[in-house]
C-alpha cells in the first residue's frame, strides 16, 4: 500500500450475481481475484444482482472476500450498487436515495476520512438509465447538486450509459438495431453526451466536475468488445472529481478483465497481465470477469 496516495476502483460486475443464484461462481471468483490483485483503498461497484437476498448474503460475502467494510445501496430494479473501503478508513456518514425518488437504478453516497488526507471525501456511486437519453438527462440533473463546492470534495463513480464530450463517436452499427436509439440524440444519429456535459459544465476554465480519464489523456473504451453480443466500444465507466481534487490525480487506468495465465500478476502498465520482468502476456483460460473494464484512479494524499 502506498503511503503517499490512494487507489480507487470502480467496476460494473455484469451478471455475476445472477450466475451465483444459478449455482455458478466462476465469474465471481475471477472478480475477487482481480480486486485482490489491485487492493483498492475504496471500491465502488454496480450490478450487485441478488445482493439483497437472504439477509444480504452476497453483499456480506463480498465484504469478506474483499476484506473491506461497505454500504449497500439497493435499487428498485435489482441492480444494486455498493461502496467498500479498507478497515482503517473512517466512515462518517451515508446518504441513500429513496426508491420512490429514483428514476431507474438510483445512486448512493458515503463520506469517508482516509488516513493521510486533510479533509474527508464524499464517494457517490451512480448508474444511469440504460434505455433513455431523456431519463439519463433527468438523473444527471439530480446528481448535479452533489457538486456543491462548500461540501467535502466529491468522487463520483458511475456507469453513465453515455459517452463524455470529447470522446470519439462510437461505431453504432455494432449495436443491435433495437438498442441503437437508446444511445443517440433524436434523429441525429450521434451519441447522446448531454447528461455528462451537464455534470462537467461547458467552461473548461470553470468546470463543475472533472473527468479523470480525459484529464489524464486516456479516452479508451471501458465497454464493448469483451463479451457477446457485440456492441459499440465506448467509454461509459467514469470517475468525475471535484475540481479541488484534480491536482491530486496521479494516475488513471482501465484494467483488463480477461483472465491472466497463472503466476502472471501483478499487472503491467495499461492493465494487461505481466509476466516476470513486466512483459505483457495474452489472456489465459477462464471466464471474462465482466463485460466492463474496471477503472482505477490514484489520488495523492494532502
Amino acid at each position: 500500500m502506498s503511503t503517499t496516495s490512494d487507489l480507487l476502483m470502480f467496476w460494473n460486475l455484469y451478471e455475476a450475481g445472477i450466475e451465483r443464484l444459478d449455482g455458478r461462481d466462476e465469474r465471481w471468483r475471477a472478480q475477487c481475484a482481480l480486486v485482490a490483485a489491485h487492493r483498492p483503498r475504496v471500491l465502488m461497484t454496480t450490478e450487485g444482482w441478488g445482493w439483497h437476498l437472504d439477509d444480504r448474503a452476497f453483499f456480506e460475502d463480498a465484504k469478506a472476500a474483499f476484506g473491506m467494510e461497505g454500504e449497500l445501496f439497493t435499487a428498485k430494479t435489482g441492480c444494486h450498487q455498493a461502496v467498500f473501503w479498507q478497515p482503517d478508513i473512517e466512515h462518517l456518514g451515508t446518504e441513500r436515495q429513496p426508491h420512490e425518488l429514483a428514476h431507474w437504478h438510483g445512486h448512493g453516497l458515503v463520506t469517508l476520512r482516509l488516513p493521510g488526507r486533510s479533509t474527508p471525501l464524499r464517494f457517490l456511486i451512480a448508474h444511469l438509465d440504460p434505455f433513455s437519453p431523456t431519463g439519463r438527462r433527468v438523473e444527471s440533473d439530480h446528481l448535479r447538486r452533489y457538486a456543491d463546492p462548500s461540501l467535502p470534495p466529491l468522487v463520483l463513480a458511475m456507469d453513465a450509459n453515455c459517452v463524455p464530450p470529447g470522446d470519439p463517436e462510437p461505431d453504432w452499427s455494432r449495436t443491435p438495431r433495437h438498442r441503437r436509439d437508446d444511445h443517440l440524440l433524436d434523429a441525429e444519429g450521434r451519441a447522446d453526451r448531454m447528461p455528462l456535459r451537464r455534470l462537467l459544465g461547458d467552461d473548461p476554465d470553470d468546470p463543475l466536475l472533472v473527468d479523470a480519464g480525459a484529464r489524464c489523456g486516456d479516452r479508451s473504451p471501458t465497454f464493448g468488445g469483451l463479451l457477446p453480443p457485440g456492441d459499440a466500444e465506448r467509454r461509459i465507466d467514469l470517475f468525475l472529481l471535484s475540481p479541488s481534487l484534480a491536482g491530486d490525480l496521479a494516475e488513471y487506468r482501465t484494467l483488463d478483465p480477461r483472465p491472466a495465465p497463472p503466476g502472471t500478476r501483478p499487472t503491467a502498465p495499461g492493465g494487461l497481465p505481466a509476466a516476470p520482468g513486466g512483459r505483457p502476456v495474452p489472456p489465459g483460460d477462464g471466464p471474462v470477469a465482466s463485460d466492463h473494464r474496471p477503472v482505477t484512479i490514484r489520488l495523492r494524499r494532502r
